[in-house]
Formats: structure tokens, sequence, C-alpha cells
């Protein structure tokens, strides 16, 4: 690791990874998330850059994961979020959500806020009972 590594910060090693093609959406999600809260910090976990409310990144907020084909924005317990437009989509996990991203036109930095809000406000209540609604959606 050179010494100029450990200067960067894990959003700057994060975004030298990003497709080249993803990067002005990278810059969009980024910029929307953080304009949020000034609590709201991140740091690289599981592959993602991970966004924690004042450092907690066991109970993250969202993350930002790149695959081949898209850039997607990943919320932690995004089934607990209110989705009127049906924004999300939906995988195997109660609690995880995504969006994803194939062009800049298509983010839309309104919702991105609105959900981010949303696991702002929701993520005590996450805390307090995501092993009961764990155990709830395994029935």
């Amino acid at each position: 690791m050179t010494m100029y590594t450990l200067c960067m910060t894990d959003k700057e090693i994060f975004i030298n990874k990003v497709n080249p093609d993803f990067l002005d959406i990278f810059e969009k999600i980024t910029k929307a998330i953080e304009s949020v809260d000034e609590k709201l910090d991140c740091e690289i976990k599981w592959g993602k850059l991970t966004y924690g409310l004042s450092g907690d990144y066991h109970h993250w907020i969202c993350g930002i994961a790149q695959t081949k084909k898209s850039l997607n924005l990943i919320f932690h317990f995004g089934g607990l979020l209110e989705d009127k437009n049906k924004k999300f989509i939906v995988g195997e996990s109660f609690f995880l959500r995504k969006l994803e991203y194939t062009s800049i036109s298509n983010v839309d930095t309104n919702v991105i806020k609105d959900f981010i809000k949303q696991a702002i406000d929701k993520v005590d209540y996450f805390k307090e009972n995501w092993k009961i609604l764990s155990k709830k959606s395994k029935k």
C-alpha cells in the first residue's frame, strides 16, 4: 500500500474502481445522498461504498455497488420504506431494496433523497425491531 493510498478517502478509492461510463451517475447519486444529512458518512464495506449515520455501519442506510451493466443504490432496510411510485427493485431479501442505474437520465435525485430521509427516520425502528421483523418475514 502506497502512502497515497493511505491518504485517500474510501470514496476516492471506490471511485477509482467505478466504470468510467458510470462516473456521472456516481457523482449525482453521492451528491444527492450527502445533501440529506451531514451525519452521513461513508466507508467501503462489503464491497460497496456504504453510508452510515454517524459511523454506524452495522445499521447502514445505503450503499453503492457496481455490476457490469449498472450502478446500484442499495438500501439496507428498504423493505420498510414507502415506495409509492414502485421505484425499488425487490430481490429475495425481506429488507434489501435497490435502485438500478444505467444512464444519468434515470437518476432522480428527489427519489434518492426521499428514500434516504425515510431510512434515517426509520433507523431506530429498524434497530429495535429487525429480529422480530426478520422472523415474521420467514413465515
